[in-house]
């Protein structure tokens, strides 16, 4: 397991509430019961390749989403555009960054993943608070129980959970976008529980990690595991790369 970053520095322990998840196994070496079972690959115990998207807008990154659903076996989404795709499933976001005016696109989004079977995984808790800063009180909550004054502001243990074992599972792993506010703790908790994971997984398991995008990489960055991806690209590199790199295709 990893416990110091690149500069030797002790690895992140997100809020005190999250540790760093270590694999299919507890720390007695007992396996751990499975949290994530693709649905498309039943009967298979791996996936060729898993995207993970966050970020604040949807509509800056609809049209890679799309193209992502045609591509990839598993599309888990965080940040603002999870919350767009969760207030389009009739799911009450509270005051969270949601862009309300592209819901319609959020369902059509939904509608092509299923189509093209893509499984898209949505965030089953979250972190709160009724504001992004420093020392705010914070807590976890289901999405259902999200309150009107709450504002989402990272992705909740369970959820890391669910994207780990994805992750677990994965030849593959393409990412793009924070999952919370990363620049503020504990907010930076599930990106950076995900990147030590993703990292772990690249330097023991052979898996071939991509991470995409300024914000992506800056957050890698703050987490220390920048160097332990197998590639970093811009974003708009990004659907070149998925063409010549992701084996499965589907037409438009």
């Amino acid at each position: 397991m990893l416990t110091t970053d690149v500069r030797g520095n002790p690895a992140p322990r997100p809020a005190g509430r999250l540790h760093l998840i270590t694999g299919g196994r507890d720390a007695d070496g007992s396996a751990r019961p499975t949290l994530f079972t693709p649905a498309r690959k039943a009967g298979r115990s791996d996936l060729a390749v898993c995207a993970i998207v966050g970020g604040a807008n949807l509509s800056a990154k609809l049209d890679l989403l799309v193209r992502l659903a045609t591509r990839v076996d598993v599309l888990a989404l965080g940040g603002g555009i999870a919350n767009s795709v969760l207030a389009a499933t009739g799911t009450d976001m509270g005051a969270s960054l949601c862009d309300y005016d592209r819901l319609d696109d959020a369902r059509r989004l939904l509608d092509r993943a299923k189509a093209c079977g893509c499984e898209l995984l949505l965030p089953v808790d979250v972190v709160i608070a009724t504001e992004a800063k420093n020392g705010v009180e914070d807590r976890v909550v289901p999405c259902a129980a999200i309150g009107p004054e709450d504002m989402v502001l990272d992705i909740g243990p369970a959820t890391i959970a669910r994207l780990t074992a994805c992750v677990e599972a994965a030849r593959t792993v393409v990412w793009t976008g924070p999952l919370g506010v990363y620049e503020i703790a504990p907010f930076d908790g599930g990106t950076d529980a995900l990147a030590w994971f993703i990292a772990r997984r690249t330097r023991d398991a052979g898996l071939r990690s991509v991470a995409a995008g300024d914000d992506t990489i800056a957050a890698l960055t703050a987490a220390g595991v920048e160097n332990r991806f197998s590639e970093l690209t811009s974003r708009d590199a990004l659907p070149d790369w998925l063409d010549a790199a992701t084996p499965r295709a589907v037409p438009a």
